[in-house]
């Protein structure tokens, strides 16, 4: 890779010098790198939620990018390499959401007894990112890690004559990304009437868009740029609307 491309996916908000540092650092020991900011929106601690930040917005990145992943970081802190890419974050659960059996090799980030961490992504992640940005191994960051943390992800369930929906993201227009793709939902539709329920709202069709005429508050299920389905009201946050939030669910029936 030409250009070193590191990327930041994090909780520390917009407000914090907590980016500076992590940009500063990279540039300093990575000559020329270019330093890509993913989100630093996400909900603190939430772990869910991010693994969906990085399974869709990390992913396409060029073989060789190094992704830098600060949310909910405590020990032991880890760096990962699948699809040609790396991935350096804390074996939270989230390595194992994101990648599942696709991780090529995974090592473990060293610390040292009595050493302050408070802030890994500076004083751990960087050093490493630095490293891998300059063609080092993953067997050069530290010893190999034998097993990543396991967190059951809830995508959807079969309950009676119901599938229960689990709600992955929600965006800031509220919309929400549910943990069923398109391609999931038309191989159990088989050609069948549905109704999509959310609350006292229901929707018995795919829409191309989120939009339509009139102002009505009509919800919307449509196909986001992840191949999920997602749900929305034109104009109107649905979160706020209805109470739906990460992990809430909602029901499907096939007719």
């Amino acid at each position: 890779m030409e250009t070193p491309i590191a990327t930041l996916t994090t909780d520390w908000g917009e407000r914090g010098f907590f980016a500076g540092m992590v940009k500063g650092a990279l540039m300093n020991l990575v000559e020329g790198v270019q330093v890509v900011d993913i989100s630093h929106g996400l909900k603190a601690f939430n772990v869910m939620e991010a693994s969906f930040m990085v399974r869709h917005g990390c992913l396409g990145f060029p073989s060789g990018t190094v992704h830098i992943i600060d949310v909910a970081s405590q020990a032991p802190y880890v760096a990962l390499r699948a699809r040609g890419q790396y991935y350096i974050c804390s074996d939270n659960g989230l390595p194992a959401l994101v990648f599942g059996d696709e991780v090529e090799g995974v090592v473990e980030i060293p610390t040292q007894a009595g050493g302050v961490y408070n802030f890994a992504a500076y004083n751990l992640f960087v050093p490493a990112a630095a490293q891998l940005l300059k063609g080092a191994a993953l067997s050069d960051i530290g010893p190999r890690h034998a097993q990543l943390l396991q967190r059951p992800r809830p995508d959807f369930l079969q309950q009676g004559e119901y599938y229960r929906i689990y709600v992955h993201y929600i965006d800031d227009y509220g919309n929400a990304y549910l943990g069923m793709s398109y391609r999931e939902f038309e191989e159990l539709r088989q050609g069948r009437p549905f109704v999509l329920q959310v609350n006292e709202m229901t929707v018995s069709e795919i829409s191309p868009s989120y939009y339509h005429n009139g102002n009505d508050l009509n919800l919307r299920l449509t196909i986001s740029a992840t191949g999920q389905l997602e749900l929305a009201l034109q104009g109107h946050s649905l979160a706020q609307l209805t109470g739906l939030k990460v992990n809430g669910s909602v029901l499907l029936k096939f007719k």
